[in-house]
């Protein structure tokens, strides 16, 4: 596989974790903890300074609901497939007059 490929890959799957942990509003230490690694590796590998382990994928999609195929398609794919996960629920904030 060409190099240009993998770092491709890798990229996809950086932005597709990111923009899943966004949607649900969950930080990276959970997937680190589904990963047995430290937040602070978590976040090399979405910083793209650490490679993902192949064996890794299946644990960290199952952890957003999805295949490791589904993963590794990138975020858009999941939209497109209606296979996102459900979004955080927003708060909504009211404002009270003073009298």
């Amino acid at each position: 596989m060409a190099e240009g490929c993998v770092e491709s890959l890798e990229a996809t799957i950086n932005e597709t974790v990111r923009l899943l942990l966004t949607r649900i509003g969950r930080p990276q230490a959970d997937v680190a903890e589904v990963l047995g690694i430290t937040p602070s590796s978590m976040s090399q590998r979405l910083l793209g300074h650490s490679i993902w382990k192949v064996d890794d994928l299946p644990k960290v999609a199952a952890y957003f609901s999805l295949t490791a195929s589904e993963l590794i398609s990138g975020y858009a794919a999941i939209t497109a497939a209606g296979r996102l996960p459900p979004a955080k629920a927003r708060t909504v904030r009211t404002r009270t007059r003073v009298a």
